[in-house]
């Protein structure tokens, strides 16, 4: 590659805006990340599955052709119940594919669980992401899950 002078040294990563290389941006083969929320707040915490969204709000799915090769679970915000409530993590074909069904008390605030419950996994569509509440209705509780995954072959 021919060297230019004009341009060496001036361009560096300290020059790109936070999150200007998007998951669509990088190369093929390379791990992508998501992140997916649960909300007491804004999902309330009715048994049954509940949608998880990006972290603005707004609806979010793994790419068809996904291979999810790890997840990692935050609680941000302790998860309570009046009863012995559980949650799972998961797709729709596989609601505990990163967490098992887990008591509310092992749910508590900084608590960081690696999720490789069914890991890895292939995505053959694009898939939605469920927080499976059983038991017992949830009375609060924030979970982030992070996602990594690379784009498969169809």
């Amino acid at each position: 590659m021919p060297y230019n002078r004009y341009l060496n040294k001036v361009i560096r990563t300290a020059h790109l805006q936070d999150d200007s290389v998007t998951n669509a941006k990088t190369a093929h083969g390379l791990p992508k990340f998501l992140t997916f929320l649960y909300d007491f707040a804004a999902l309330g915490g009715s048994a049954g599955s509940l949608t998880m969204t990006a972290e603005d709000g707004t609806a979010q799915t793994i790419p068809g052709n996904a291979i999810i090769t790890n997840a990692y679970a935050e609680v941000e915000t302790a998860v309570t119940s009046g009863g012995s409530a559980t949650v799972a993590l998961g797709i729709v074909a596989n609601t505990d594919a990163f967490v098992g069904a887990t008591a509310k008390g092992s749910l508590g605030a900084g608590v960081v669980l690696n999720t490789a419950n069914d890991l890895p996994l292939k995505s053959a569509v694009p898939s939605t992401v469920l927080a499976t509440i059983a038991t017992a209705d949830l009375t609060a509780g924030k979970i982030r899950l992070y996602v990594e995954y690379i784009e498969g072959q169809a």
